[in-house]
Formats: structure tokens, sequence, C-alpha cells
């Protein structure tokens, strides 16, 4: 029992040194924490007062007042300059929005709604992937918080692309509490989110003035949703423009002619129209047109045959001289309106008719760009049977439709994947739309000028062809005087 008491107490010791060891660790480790969260608060003080400046340098002046005169004195200067905040926000609420509650919203939302959750963001859209014991995030590289856009610019990971990314559009738009969300890529292994808080294209934009002396591959027909003019290539394009009734086709065409007005007047551009509806689209502008056809019979064969022994003519003349007519009063563009090409090629109920006027439109979608015949076709049904030439059209635009499956139809399902989702635009949107052209990879949304009727009156008053096309006779139906 004697012998056995040092080895308790020797033991004890050893329990209670082990004991000591571990509250130091503890107590260690705690303090390296304090001084880390210390370092780190300070660090985001430092950084707020150097973005802040506005109410960081007052606030500081407010501190060291109450530290050398009381905090009486710095109560009183902190109420002050409380009643200038207020006072600034009632009688200058922009110029109070511009320098202190924007610049903290942004900072703000730049850090709640994308840095601080951006990798629970990226694993539950199932963008992340695990390496051995390792969860890879792709890196935010960069955020810029706007009034009205924000936009990240993202490094993907190995492995991923960029319709990856464009796939979880939708859900990326609900995750960020945004209006929308698109995706395109910058360069290989970067993409770049774009998210909309609001509509940019919200407000209808008025007709403007028509300018002379406009490029045809550069065509003004409207405004794009980042505020840039929307410019259209006509000259060496086909277009196609579809969308629902009432969805704005009108508009977009109208903004078209309306852009090229000073051409027609001058004869560089012609135009034909086949209007199969009785021409209640286009009749208000017919002394604008070379040509008129406002039906599905022998006036609309004869345009088509017309328009394609022109493409010949040209073809033969041009062989061997340039890949790419430049249009001139002598040869003029010719661009070929078609209201409704549904009409054309699927309710046509004579089946030789439409056999020919088959074979006749698409010899001028095939061949007719590069001699300078621009055809410019509208449908509301997009469907396969209705529209069976819609791959030799380069350019494509989408309105609002009733489905889905109609944009993909139309704009292909990469597009509909990077955000043209043309059966969510509303009704009171006329003239929004996606615009899709052949090798480029990403999608516009814009929105055509608003035309009104008083509009096109303008237009046939004062840029009606003044000389008549090299090609016309009196023969010919809706020829120049």
């Amino acid at each position: 029992m004697v012998r056995s008491q040092p080895s308790t107490s020797n033991g004890a010791r050893n329990n209670n040194g082990d004991g000591f060891d571990e509250v130091a660790e503890a107590a260690i480790l705690g303090l390296g924490r304090l001084t880390l969260l210390t370092l780190k608060s300070l660090w985001i003080m430092a950084r707020w007062t150097v973005m802040f400046p506005i109410l960081s340098v007052p606030l500081i002046g407010v501190v060291a007042a109450a530290y050398e005169w009381g905090w009486p004195i710095g109560l009183v200067l902190l109420v002050l300059f409380a009643g200038a905040l207020v006072t600034w926000r009632l009688a200058r609420p922009g110029s109070f929005h511009d320098h202190v509650s924007g610049p903290v919203w942004k900072r703000w939302r730049r850090w709640r709604v994308y840095v601080r959750p951006w990798a629970s963001t990226c694993a539950l859209h199932g963008l992340t992937t695990q390496l051995d014991d390792d969860v890879l995030v792709p890196l935010l590289r960069r955020v810029y918080v706007g009034y009205d856009r924000d936009e990240l610019v993202v490094r993907m990971l190995p492995g991923q692309s960029t319709t990856d990314w464009q796939k979880q559009s939708e859900a990326f738009a609900h995750a960020f509490g945004s209006r929308a969300v698109r995706v395109r890529g910058l360069k290989p292994g970067w993409v770049c989110i774009e998210v909309a808080h609001t509509d940019a294209l919200a407000t209808p934009v008025t007709m403007r003035v028509p300018v002379e002396n406009v490029a045809l591959d550069a065509v003004p027909v409207g405004f794009r949703e980042d505020g840039r003019p929307w410019l259209a290539k006509l000259l060496g394009r086909h277009l196609l423009v579809a969308g629902a009734t009432g969805a704005g086709k009108g508009s977009v065409v109208w903004s078209l002619l309306a852009g090229i007005a000073c051409s027609i007047r001058v004869g560089v551009v012609r135009v034909w129209v086949i209007d199969p509806k009785g021409g209640m689209e286009f009749g208000a502008g017919i002394d604008l047109f070379d040509r008129f056809a406002y039906d599905t019979g022998e006036a609309t064969l004869s345009l088509l045959r017309d328009a394609v022994t022109i493409m010949f003519e040209r073809a033969a003349r041009l062989r061997g001289v340039t890949r790419q007519l430049v249009p001139s009063v002598g040869e003029p563009l010719l661009v070929i309106i078609i209201d409704e090409i549904a009409s054309l090629t699927a309710y046509i109920t004579d089946r030789k008719v439409k056999t020919e006027v088959e074979q006749l439109l698409g010899l001028l979608l095939s061949q007719g760009r590069a001699v300078g015949i621009s055809v410019i076709a509208c449908v509301q049904d997009p469907s396969k049977d209705v529209l069976t030439l819609r791959q030799l059209i380069p350019v494509r635009i989408g309105l609002r439709m009733t489905e889905a499956s109609q944009a993909v139809m139309v704009l292909g399902q990469a597009a509909r994947d990077a955000g043209a989702m043309c059966e969510l635009i509303p009704e009171s949107l006329p003239g929004v739309g996606y615009v899709v052209e052949e090798g480029r990879n990403e999608v516009e949304r814009v929105r055509a000028f608003h035309i009104t009727d008083d509009n096109i009156a303008y237009l046939t008053a004062h840029y009606r062809p003044i000389v008549p096309a090299p090609w016309s006779s009196p023969s010919d139906p809706g020829a120049a005087a």
C-alpha cells in the first residue's frame, strides 16, 4: 500500500499535466481565432472606409470628437450627421442614391447574393465535381453589380462547356432573384453570366427619322438589351421573323423599311412585297414598293419567277467578277418581303402551284444572297410542315411564341439554352424578341421600333422611289411610274 502511493501520485500528476496541456492548446487556438477575427474585422472596416468615404470619414470624425471632448459632443455630431443624410435623401433622392445608398446596396448584393453562397450555388446546380477528397468549385473571378444588370465572370472546371452553364440559366434566375439570366462564352474555359434585374426593353421606342447613307449590312431596327442599337444585316442575308399574332412581326419589318427608306427613295434598294392576307399589313405602304402581290395566285408566281430570272441574269454577269454584289442604282438590292410564308408553303391547295412556289423560293434562298436579293419572311407557326426552307435563312428573329418547341424550331436548342425563351415574352411587349445569326454563338435580346400608321404614312409620302427600277416595264404589276 505504501509503495503504491507514489505511483498513484505520479499518475495524478501526469493526468493533471495532460489536462493543463489541453487547456493551454485550446486557449492558444482560441486566441488565434480571436486574432484572425480581429484582423479580418479590421480589414473589412478598412475596406469599407476606403470604399465609402462619404459615410466613413464623418463617422471617424464623430468617434474622434467623442474621444477628445466626451460622448455628449460625439452624440450631438452623430445626430447632426444623421439629420444631414435624411435631409439629403428627401431633397435629392437621385443624388443620395448615386452616392450613398446605391453603392452600399451594390456591395451588399455582391457579397450576399454572389460571393458568399457561390460554392453552394454551384453545388446545387450540379456545377461542382469531386476529385479524390476535394470538392472542386468553378472560380468566380469577377463580379460587377449594376442597377439594371450584373455580370459574373467565371472560370469553368476542366470538362465543362458553355452549354452546361446555359442549361442552368432559368435555375440561376430563381437562385439570384432576378428577372432573367443569360450565359455566354467569353473565351475557352470562361463564361459570362448576365443577370438582369429590370427589363431595359420594357419601354417602346418610336421610329427614328430615316438617315441617308445607311450601310445595308448595319440597318437600324431598334435597340438591344444592353442599350446599344440593334443593327440588322440586310445585304447578303435572308431574315426569318417568327412570332404569334400581335407579337410585332410588322414592327420588325417596317423598322427595316424605315432604316433603308433613303435607299429606297434614290433607287439603291427595290422592294417587292407578297402579302397573301389580302394586303392588310403592307397595303398602306404600297407606294414604297416596286411590286405588290396580295394573293397566292398568278401575281405571286409571276413575282417569284421574275425574281429568279433577275437572279440568274445577275449571276451570269457577275460570275468571275465579284463574290458579293455592291448595290447601286443600276444594280439595286432587291428585297422580297413575304408577310406569311406559310400561305405559300403549306396552305396552297393547288399542288402544282405549291410545288413551283417551293422550287422558286428554294432557288432564291439558296442562290440569291450573293447577287443582291434578300428575302424577309414572316411566319406565325414555325413548324416543320409549314416552313421547310428555314435552314436556308441565316438570320432568325424569334418574337413571342405560344410554345417552347417553336422557339427551338426557329432559333435552335442552343439558343433556348442560352436564354431565348420566346414563350415567356408577355403580350405587353410587342416587337421584343431574340436574334440568332449564322456563324455566331451569341443570342441577342432586342426590341424593334414602334411603328404607327402615321409613321407608315410619313414614309410613304416622303420616301417613295423617284426613279423606275432598271428592269421595270409598263406591264410589270406595281412598277414604279
